[in-house]
């Protein structure tokens, strides 16, 4: 596994060996615990386009009606961008 990205905004992710990432972020308000960790659904996973920066496609989505938050956004250039 790679090491794990400090995006900002509570979020970081951690490349790994077989292309996907983890994803762990801070929740959005009203969600039953502060943070947790995300990783694709269904064998889906992110493509790290760029390792350094750290960039992401496609968006990153915590899935409500997979028990997520709602959080969504992109990865670009390192840094998170909240959509």
């Amino acid at each position: 596994m790679g090491q794990w990205v400090d995006a900002g905004a509570g979020h970081v992710v951690q490349p790994l060996a077989d292309g996907g990432v983890l994803w762990e972020h801070d929740t959005l308000p009203g969600y039953s615990v502060p943070r947790h960790m995300v990783s694709p659904a269904n064998s889906a996973t992110w493509q790290v386009t760029q390792r350094d920066p750290l960039t992401l496609l496609p968006s990153l989505f915590c899935d409500t009606s997979l028990g997520g938050c709602g959080q969504h956004g992109f990865v670009t250039q390192g840094r998170w961008s909240g959509t």
